[in-house]
């Protein structure tokens, strides 16, 4: 009898001030350079501004913020991960997440990721899960809790 082994779940590590994310790379539209960030009035400190992408304006989000951090300036090495429209909204509705430099490809293996455990993972609504690989912790976020401070 053939043993069943889980599949990889390939997915894109998303360097951030301090931490890494972890996402599948499915729900990832494109890795864009940042260009200058077009401001928005009254928005929320955690908006940083637009890029121009295709032809949209795309708001560029900083994940640190939502975290309870200081936003911090694009760097020259930074990217914009621009993110699929989440459920239920209109295909026109991308958004970006800032990341500190380019994003690596993660084949995560279930063999060798490990769980994390509450006391591992930040105090943070917006982070639904972590995965350690080796002595990495890197941070699922939580799409749902997403779209509820995108789009209250």
């Amino acid at each position: 009898m053939q043993q069943k082994t889980a599949a990889r779940i390939h997915a894109l590590e998303i360097p951030i001030r301090g931490m890494s994310l972890l996402i599948p790379s499915a729900s990832i539209a494109e890795v864009a350079n940042v260009p200058e960030l077009a401001s928005i009035p009254l928005s929320p400190a955690w908006v940083l501004g637009t890029i121009g992408w295709r032809t949209l304006a795309v708001p560029v989000v900083s994940f640190e913020v939502l975290m309870g951090a200081h936003a911090v300036a694009p760097a020259p090495a930074s990217k914009a991960i621009v993110f699929y429209p989440l459920g239920g909204r209109r295909e026109w509705e991308f958004f970006a997440i800032l990341s500190a430099s380019e994003p690596r490809p993660q084949a995560v293996d279930p063999g060798i990721a490990i769980a994390a455990t509450a006391a591992d993972l930040p105090d943070s609504p917006y982070v639904a899960a972590g995965l350690k690989v080796g002595d990495k912790l890197m941070l699922i976020p939580d799409f749902a809790a997403l779209k509820k401070v995108f789009y209250p």
